[in-house]
């Protein structure tokens, strides 16, 4: 994947802009270009760096980062349990400057119970940079996951 196979329509752009405002990640998550994979034991995203994750250093901004981490370690776990979660906490270190052309998040479970689960993530560049790493502790909600392929 590359960022040159992703056009920026500037509708997409608005309505990505008004999800992130709004608070509504699953609607954000849609509208990226997001290709989601299975490798062994992790779940792996994978998009173009587009230029509206830059902060003003030219780098990708923390906040995005975040979320990303967080929508996969939230999507490895609803994956392994069928069962939707919340962040109850998050923890990321920011290890290098998030710069290349594709962002990689590798999550996988590390704890599943029957109350909370807990996750971990990290995230590097087309070349293998790592650039983050976190962990994660989620409460199932009681509603079932939305699946990988319900998300399409």
């Amino acid at each position: 994947m590359s960022e040159s196979n992703f056009k920026l329509d500037p509708g997409v752009i608005q309505k990505a802009v008004g999800a992130m405002a709004s608070g509504d990640m699953l609607s954000l998550m849609k509208l990226l270009p997001i290709q989601r994979e299975r490798h062994e034991d992790w779940y792996v995203m994978s998009l173009p760096l587009l230029p509206f994750f830059m902060n003003p250093l030219g780098i990708v901004h923390g906040g995005i980062t975040a979320v990303l981490l967080d929508s996969a370690m939230g999507w490895s776990i609803a994956e392994e349990t069928g069962k939707q979660v919340v962040t109850l906490q998050m923890n990321v270190n920011y290890i290098a400057p998030g710069k290349g052309k594709v962002l990689k998040v590798f999550a996988r479970p590390t704890h599943t119970g029957r109350a909370t689960a807990v996750a971990e993530a990290y995230m590097e560049n087309e070349t293998g940079k790592r650039i983050a790493q976190s962990t994660g502790t989620f409460y199932y909600t009681g509603e079932p996951a939305i699946r990988l392929e319900e998300q399409t």
